[in-house]
């Protein structure tokens, strides 16, 4: 006897990153793409204290805990059936981690899973595939995730993961740094002089160990890359979605919109690119990192999915309801 599908399904996903904290809600009618019913990002930088000091802030943790109580409230007025909360790099190396995923379950009604990197990899990469469609998920495709607190680099494709690693590399971690410098140093040289080349140094020392497989000698389609970071380089230059929400970065757009945003100020960044806040002060750093690694790879373009860790869990938990982890678009 068939079992029959639950559709149309009402799902929800919260992704914690080092950065921000993301919601989306849909509804699906079949397993292709859903229907948004609500979404928002809220700019809490979670990473921010807890990576220099190894401890989430406690007013960052008061205004985490808002945001879910927020979303859950949101949730349950559209008859969500099932949701995922998931919390990345600076929940799960913060001493205090517990804390707040105690506080969430008290306050909000919601739990939070502190993931490892090769569930964030995971997720991403469900997301990532299903985007591309039929014929970009039967290749093999190196995929890059940068994120505030980490960077995960992993070749997936018709199986899933094949390989990951997770680095302690994310653009909240850099700028921090960078910040600490200046601290150390009362400002020392020059920040514009140097804002750019400061920051290559810094991401070529801390990738300097990263294993990132060639697209020749690894029989690679391409690089994938994900991340709210890409996503805004490539907007800004100016490459446009296809039908299926996929954009095409070609390297040498990458390097112009870099040396671009290097010209500028982070507060010229918001001012003359309308770029939010907390994106105007990471982005020169992700744009660093993307470029580095797809040097390195050999590859001439970068493909954007627009799709990552909530996407993902949204497609999961389809799947789940389903009763068929493998379920196919």
């Amino acid at each position: 006897m068939t079992r029959p599908r639950p559709f149309p399904a009402r799902v929800a996903a919260v992704d914690m990153g080092s950065n921000a904290i993301r919601f989306v809600a849909a509804e699906f009618r079949d397993r292709s793409r859903p229907r948004e019913l609500d979404s928002e990002r809220v700019p809490v930088r979670l990473g921010h204290h807890a990576y220099r000091t190894g401890a989430l802030d406690a007013g960052l943790m008061d205004a985490a805990v808002e945001a879910l109580a927020g979303f859950r409230r949101r949730m349950d007025a559209l008859d969500v059936s099932a949701h995922r909360v998931v919390a990345t790099s600076a929940v799960r190396e913060s001493r205090n981690g517990g804390e707040l995923i105690e506080r969430a379950r008290r306050e909000a009604g919601l739990e939070i899973e502190a993931i490892t990197g090769a569930e964030e990899a995971r997720l991403v990469a469900v997301a990532a595939l299903d985007r591309l469609g039929p014929d970009g998920r039967e290749s093999r495709w190196l995929m890059v995730d940068l994120g505030g607190g980490s960077l995960e680099v992993s070749v997936v494709g018709p199986g899933g993961v094949a390989w990951s690693e997770s680095h302690r590399v994310g653009t909240v971690r850099l700028l921090d740094e960078m910040e600490e410098e200046d601290e150390a140093e009362a400002g020392g040289a020059d920040a514009r002089e140097g804002e750019s080349e400061r920051v290559r140094r810094l991401v070529e020392r801390h990738t300097d160990g990263i294993r990132v497989p060639s697209l020749d000698d690894d029989g690679l389609a391409g690089i994938l890359a994900t991340g709210g970071n890409i996503e805004a380089l490539a907007e800004l230059a100016g490459a446009a979605p296809d039908t299926r929400g996929v954009s095409r970065l070609p390297l040498a757009a990458l390097r112009g919109t870099r040396a671009r945003l290097a010209s500028m100020s982070a507060r010229e960044r918001v001012t003359r690119l309308g770029l939010r806040e907390d994106r105007a002060d990471v982005i020169l750093p992700a744009a660093h990192v993307y470029g580095l690694v797809a040097e390195r790879a050999g590859a001439e373009e970068i493909v954007v999915p627009n799709a990552g860790v909530k996407e993902g869990i949204l497609l999961d938990l389809v799947d789940t309801l389903l009763g068929d982890s493998t379920a196919g678009a």
